[in-house]
């Protein structure tokens, strides 16, 4: 089985967590004959925010604001 592109972030505290960020396919052109990955570190950043309710503060990836806080 093929599976599509993800990337994955680790929590930047000894939590554990990990998940895998889905990467969004683009279409190059209009006749949908070509496309890559979507590998925009800012979009990803945003997936991990609005998707799995991670915290990301200066540049570091936290799995809860829990965690954040330590």
């Amino acid at each position: 089985m093929i599976h599509d592109a993800t990337v994955e972030v680790t929590c930047d505290n000894d939590c554990g967590e990990s998940v895998h960020v889905d990467l969004d396919w683009v279409y190059r052109s209009y006749d949908g004959n070509s496309g890559y990955y979507d590998q925009d570190e800012a979009k990803t950043v945003r997936k991990l925010v609005d998707d799995h309710d991670w915290v990301v503060r200066d540049g570091k990836h936290f799995c809860s604001p829990e965690c954040a806080a330590r």
